[in-house]
């Protein structure tokens, strides 16, 4: 893969020089852009919609997982599973269309089960990037629906060697949820080092109605990252990650039945990766870089079904690992180029244990595999050219990436082994008769995306933006092979699934001046072949060796989608003490086969807050969260009420003591105690309401 890659970017680079013969004219300074950090000049070329959640927005507020400091964000709705295992919805798109990065590598996880956003650091972030829309030809498959990318703390070089750092704790009462957080940093002109640490625990969370069982969880993680500067125009950076959870309760999930009994017994994640940056190479190429990077995610999970003598013990291990060259043309003021080529592979395997007591003192166990071994390789290749038509009026970008995708599995049987175990004896079943679920094969597709948008300043402080592309989606390992046997149907994935498709279109209009900031966006995507879950015929190998069918939920190509929404928000800086936001998203989104609506689009919502801050000494936020009623939905699915939640926090400025500094933070979530359903809760039971009131209390002591 790696050879693939250097050999591909090589190729592209060196187009690169004959780009550059014919390009050229006078000149003219660029213009400042607002700097993203990972994502970088990648997104800089195009004119997507963005959300950035700033480092100071995270520390005011009380946040359980990362998902939740996105919450009030607009187009952005979270979908929870209890309180810590949470996803995310990018105008009406749920997590299987969404890429998640942290530093920019890709977090591949089972798409069944939520989790793959509460494996970060909630405390080491800071802050989160989210691109919405078809974000394929910036990062590839699996970036229809956008691009969350979750920024950790840096330190920065320093002209004279320093040596500084911070401890936090904090306590929430509707979990009774304590934690605790260190961090260190070491640095010089030339190179810097910085430790971090967390621990969390927490018990069942409060609603309005009572208590929650099963929604308690613990979890701790530590990172260490590294920079040296050999020079003024070479860096090299490193970065550890490790995360892990255990006794977490999942009291909901669309794959367990309602009386289930599920938690995660261990949660784990592992994050490595290096970056060599060269810069200022040339008057034309102006930065090369290229990274490694590695992430292993495992999980053990504990279920209990309806009928509590059967436990079931699912545990899957995931690592993904992936290497990126990119490099950066500037040819004149008017023209850049952005070339490169990634490849990545991820690898996954999963295995069960069904114990069954059948009396007192024996039990039999069954070994199967959910989804058999399998391996995903993606390598890709992308150019990104903006071209400045007229300065200050008009504006061209556009991009294009092939990727060439590999998907192969070892043949999977069920069972794999079976055992009786009675008393302290335990005998393994001989000559065991074993199904074929899922035969040994290879899947390749070749997928493109293209994306264009002409941004035109009409006026000063005015902005319209056009944005057309098209984006893609490969079917992931557990849509083509999962096999999920619990109480009812069973639910199996299909090896022959074509790659989702998708044709999106943004219209943006932005006014900006010293005191004041509105944005509107519109949008329509048309998306083609989506994977869903259709009833109908499952074909197997049975122990004979004979082709078998069964009745079971199967994942198909079926459907066409249309999305239409639109977007409002606003800022006004009051005076300089005072401000005001507001925003309010709408998605509409219908099967277009059917002529019915889609499932888990959220409803109608907004947030809206008042803001005061002092000079460095005082700062407050009175907020609500609001919802209207959701009606539209799909046949299997329950309307729900609209709702508003009030919130309130409040923050000190840095109080010196001697040579440190004291910050406290304080605030309640849901003032009013507002019993409520959010419409893309997985939450299954009696109980299916939101976290009632919570108090929360914060302090850190930096040096």
């Amino acid at each position: 893969m790696t050879k693939f890659s250097f050999t591909l970017a090589l190729g592209v680079i060196l187009s690169a020089q004959s780009v550059f013969a014919i390009v050229s004219g006078d000149s003219i300074r660029n213009k400042e852009i607002e700097e993203v950090t990972v994502l970088g000049g990648l997104s800089n070329f195009f004119s997507l919609p963005m959300v950035v959640v700033d480092k100071k927005t995270i520390e005011t507020s009380s946040f359980f997982s990362p998902a939740d400091a996105l919450r009030r964000e607009t187009g952005i709705s979270l979908v929870r599973d209890a309180v810590w295992a949470t996803s995310l919805n990018v105008r009406g798109l749920s997590e299987q269309r969404l890429i998640v990065m942290t530093d920019g590598d890709r977090i591949q996880t089972a798409t069944d089960h939520s989790a793959a956003l509460s494996v970060i650091d909630m405390n080491d972030i800071e802050k989160i990037e989210v691109i919405k829309g078809a974000g394929s030809v910036l990062y590839g498959t699996g970036a229809m629906g956008g691009v969350v990318n979750f920024v950790t703390q840096r330190p920065t070089y320093t002209s004279i060697a320093q040596t500084n750092g911070n401890v936090e704790t904090g306590f929430n009462t509707v979990n009774n949820l304590w934690k605790n957080v260190i961090r260190l940093q070491f640095a010089t002109n030339q190179w810097y080092l910085a430790l971090n640490g967390s621990f969390r625990t927490a018990g069942n969370i409060r609603t309005p109605g009572g208590t929650l069982p099963n929604s308690q969880f613990h979890d701790a993680s530590w990172g260490l990252k590294g920079g040296i500067m050999y020079s003024p125009n070479q860096e090299v950076l490193v970065n550890y990650q490790h995360f892990t959870g255990w006794d977490i309760g999942l009291p909901g999930g669309r794959s367990f039945p309602a009386t289930a009994v599920a938690r995660y017994k261990g949660v784990d994640r592992d994050q490595l990766s290096g970056e060599y940056i060269l810069s200022d190479i040339s008057p034309e190429l102006k930065k090369i870089s290229f990274k490694l990077y590695t992430q292993s995610i495992t999980r053990d999970v504990e279920l209990k079904p309806a009928d509590h003598t059967v436990t079931m013990f699912p545990s899957s291990n995931n690592i993904t690992s992936g290497v990126k060259l990119s490099s950066d043309w500037k040819f004149t003021d008017f023209h850049n180029l952005i070339l490169g080529a990634e490849g990545w592979q991820r690898n996954a395997y999963t295995s069960r244990l069904t114990i069954k007591q059948t009396s007192d003192s024996t039990s039999i166990g069954t070994g199967d595999q959910p989804t058999p071994k399998a391996h995903m390789l993606d390598l890709g290749a992308f150019a990104h050219y903006s071209w400045k038509i007229m300065p200050g009026k008009w504006t061209l970008n556009a991009g294009l990436r092939l990727d060439y995708i590999r998907t192969s599995n070892d043949s999977a049987f069920s069972p794999l082994y079976q055992y009786i175990s009675s008393g302290d004896k335990m005998s393994y079943v001989k000559n065991l008769a074993r199904r074929v679920t899922f035969a040994s094969s290879v899947h390749q597709d070749i997928a493109y995306a293209a994306h264009v948008d002409v941004v035109y300043n009409p006026a000063f402080g005015q902005q319209l933006a056009l944005s057309l592309a098209n984006s893609y989606r490969a079917a992931s390992i557990e849509e083509r092979f999962k096999l999920i046997e619990l109480s009812g149907p069973k639910h199996v994935g299909n090896p022959d699934l074509k790659p989702e498709k998708g044709m999106f279109s943004n219209l943006n209009y932005t006014f900006s001046s010293s005191r004041f900031r509105l944005k509107a966006d519109v949008y329509a995507n048309y998306l083609s072949d989506l994977i869903t879950e259709k009833y109908g015929t499952y074909t197997y190998i049975n122990a004979s060796g004979n082709s078998t069918a069964e009745q079971a939920y199967v994942n198909v190509n079926v459907s066409k989608a249309l999305f239409l929404g639109a977007e409002l928000e606003g800022k006004w800086k009051i005076n300089d003490l005072f401000s005001l936001l507001a925003n309010a998203s709408y998605t509409r989104a219908r099967d277009i086969d059917a002529n019915d609506f889609l499932p888990q689009i959220p409803p109608m919502s907004g947030f809206a807050s008042f803001d005061y801050q002092s000079k460095k000494q005082l700062g407050a936020s009175f907020s609500a969260l609001w919802a209207a009623r959701q009606n539209e939905n799909a046949a299997d699915e329950t309307a729900t009420a609209g709702h508003i939640v009030y919130n309130m926090n409040v923050h000190s400025g840095n109080i010196v003591l001697n040579e440190s500094q004291l910050q406290l933070f304080a605030g309640v979530d849901n003032i009013l105690d507002t019993a409520y359903m959010d419409h893309l809760s997985t939450t299954r039971g009696i109980l299916k309401l939101e976290p009632g009131r919570n108090i929360y209390l914060k302090a850190r002591l930096a040096w």
